[in-house]
């Protein structure tokens, strides 16, 4: 799962804050996190995913991003894919994908595609296999799927054993870079108000 965990250092600097303060470390501490975890998913939505994708369906970084908060007992937030879309996770490291079966099928530019650039489940390998159209052909030790029209095969799709992606999405650069930027002053904040409220009981 593409994931990126938000973490303090608060046990190195427990030791140095008065009666008050180790009482209300935890509560800021975990606002902070909170605080930073959202500032990383905006970050991953709004400028990382736009920037790095071609996006045909714009709504999908923030359906996909979702925080998982601290809380004071587990000072640990966290931005993942709440989809488990492996490929992101291929994407934002890099690698090389390998079939779950005998082959990997690689759409082609002509394959047809819906207005939001989806792969429509009707034009997939495997339907345009059932149908009588469809035709799958091996020449020169090279597999693809093709499909019959008044033009003549049109090819759709190149099976193959693996195909090797490149690092592509700056998931973790920049979201490691969003929290140590952010964290520091949402802390600061965090406890300045902690402290204050402590007073005010």
């Amino acid at each position: 799962m593409l994931d990126v965990n938000v973490r303090s250092n608060i046990d190195e600097i427990t030791g140095w804050l008065n009666r008050m303060g180790r009482q209300q470390l935890p509560f800021a501490t975990s606002k902070a996190l909170n605080d930073t975890a959202f500032d990383v998913r905006r970050q991953i939505v709004n400028r990382t995913m736009p920037r790095d994708f071609e996006l045909k369906n714009k709504r999908f970084p923030s359906v996909a991003m979702r925080v998982r908060k601290s809380t004071k007992r587990n000072l640990q937030a966290s931005v993942f894919d709440r989809l488990g879309r492996g490929y992101l996770v291929t994407q934002a490291k890099g690698g090389t994908k390998r079939p779950r079966g005998r082959h990997i099928a690689v759409p082609q530019p002509g394959l047809k595609r819906t207005s939001t650039g989806k792969i429509s489940k009707a034009n997939r390998p495997r339907q345009l296999l059932n149908k009588p159209t469809g035709v799958k052909i091996t020449s020169g030790g090279r597999s693809g799927i093709y499909k019959r029209t008044k033009r003549g095969l049109e090819f759709q799709y190149a099976l193959v054993n693996s195909v090797r992606v490149p690092k592509r999405l700056r998931f973790y650069e920049d979201a490691q870079r969003t929290i140590k930027h952010r964290f520091p002053r949402r802390f600061r904040v965090a406890f300045a108000k902690a402290k204050r409220t402590a007073r005010r009981r």
